[in-house]
């Protein structure tokens, strides 16, 4: 009987044993289902993460290359505005040298017209000026006259001049009304 009821205990003990086993493993499956399905949702919030964050990449560079493209289309259009600019300024500058090349041939003409109308036998009556002073409001600066100590400083004594008197007025004159008004002119 002892063997019986010791063989009934460990049969019992056995089948206590089979059940905790079996809800040992039915609670590992839970557990492992549990954790598979938090796994695959952290990864599908993993991959929804990545995927915005791919997204907003492209996004950000989408925008640089429209911005990069905008400036270049800013600068080439300045560029094109600043050559307009250049040739237009090359245009009138142009212009203005041919207008002025037209006014100085009009200019020299006229010179040539004008002197040709004054020379004639009065030409000379009034000659230009040998000397220019460029700054008319200033006295020219003349240095003093040098001295060579072979001339002496002092002056030589004029010579008196002897008056020649007219042949006519050698002799006595009368007194007659003409001498009378020749002596009131003096």
């Amino acid at each position: 009987m002892q063997d019986r009821l010791l063989r009934e205990k460990e049969e019992q003990q056995e089948r206590e044993r089979e059940q905790k086993k079996l809800v040992m493993e039915e609670k590992i499956r839970e557990w492992l289902k549990i954790k598979r399905e938090r796994e695959r949702q952290e990864h599908l919030v993993k991959q929804r993460k990545d995927t915005e964050e791919m997204q907003r990449q492209q996004e950000k560079q989408r925008e640089i290359e429209c911005k990069s493209q905008q400036k270049y289309r800013d600068w080439l259009q300045k560029k094109n505005q600043e050559k307009l600019e250049k040739e237009n300024k090359e245009k009138c500058n142009n212009i203005i040298f041919v207008s002025e090349l037209y006014w100085l041939y009009f200019a020299c003409y006229l010179i040539i017209v004008m002197d040709s109308f004054h020379s004639g036998p009065y030409e000379n009556l009034h000659p230009a000026p040998s000397f220019y002073n460029p700054i008319p409001w200033k006295p020219i600066h003349i240095p003093p006259p040098q001295t060579s100590p072979n001339k002496t400083s002092e002056r030589k004594p004029q010579r008196q001049k002897k008056i020649k008197q007219n042949p006519l007025f050698t002799y006595r004159q009368r007194n007659t009304a003409s001498t009378t008004r020749f002596l009131n002119r003096r």
